[in-house]
């Protein structure tokens, strides 16, 4: 069959040529065949710390064991918050879009979700309610304070519950067998101390046990409060609202800005 003219001119075969590997190419990428930058950047922050807490007793104690476990948590952190950060910008565009009108049903089921997630109330919010309650707890976590609270809570990785557990943070449960039963537990206590799969799961869980319990309201809000302000969130600030994470109340803030002096974090101790 004899092709029309047109279609005989080298340049038009060219275009049509062009076009057919650009539908390719489209159709590949979106089927996942052709990994791209981003889609790889995203894979790999999601590979961080799905591993098992590091031996840290084979380093001796001291600054060479501080060295090594603050460089195997930093990453570990840091994806954490690109997550929480992500979220958060999600959550804020919806709440513009609640001070003006409505959201779609999609829309205000994930935020729904993130509401049971982060412990917001939805029985006695409005939507627009929901969305200003979820920014003042979907937020960062100054990365010092992350790495000292785990350096204090789990004796720089050596304990046994974070050797056995993943458990870097001292996390309690209260279902029976969901972590491991203290040596100490006082009689007619039931509480565990919680066990996770891999070292990631530990330091979300902790992200969200700072976000969304009861206990660390003061800590969020004086970082809301510095937020308004243009302040930066620094480690040393969000430590005074952490009385409730230990029996020794002021105590505890004292050491764990102690500690953040005397690593060396005070400096980099803040988040935007």
């Amino acid at each position: 069959m004899n092709q029309p003219r047109h279609f005989q001119h080298p340049w038009i075969q060219l275009l049509i040529l062009a076009l057919i590997t650009l539908v390719v190419i489209v159709f590949v990428a979106m089927s996942g065949m052709l990994e791209l930058p981003l889609d790889r950047e995203m894979k790999e922050g999601e590979a961080v710390g799905q591993t098992d807490l590091p031996d840290f007793r084979e380093y001796s104690a001291g600054d060479s064991r501080k060295t090594v476990f603050f460089e195997f948590l930093k990453p570990i952190v840091r994806a954490e918050n690109r997550e929480i950060r992500q979220s958060r910008e999600r959550i804020k565009k919806l709440a513009a879009r609640l001070r003006e009108g409505d959201i779609s049903e999609e829309q205000w089921d994930w935020l729904r979700d993130m509401a049971r997630r982060y412990r917001v109330d939805l029985a006695n919010n409005t939507r627009k309610g929901v969305a200003e309650a979820l920014l003042r707890r979907v937020d960062v976590i100054p990365e010092p304070l992350v790495l000292v609270q785990a350096a204090k809570e789990s004796a720089w990785g050596t304990s046994r519950f974070a050797r056995e557990g993943n458990n870097l943070f001292g996390q309690w449960c209260f279902t029976e067998g969901c972590g491991m039963v203290p040596a100490r537990r006082a009689p007619g206590k039931s509480h565990e101390v919680e066990t996770f799969e891999s070292v990631r799961v530990a330091v979300a869980s902790y992200l969200r046990n700072l976000n969304s319990h009861p206990a660390y309201a003061e800590m969020r809000e004086i970082r809301a409060r510095r937020r308004e302000a243009g302040k930066p969130l620094t480690a040393f600030a969000l430590a005074g609202g952490l009385q409730n994470y230990s029996e020794q109340g002021e105590k505890y803030v004292s050491e764990v800005r102690a500690m953040i002096r005397r690593n060396g974090l005070e400096e980099g101790a803040r988040e935007s």
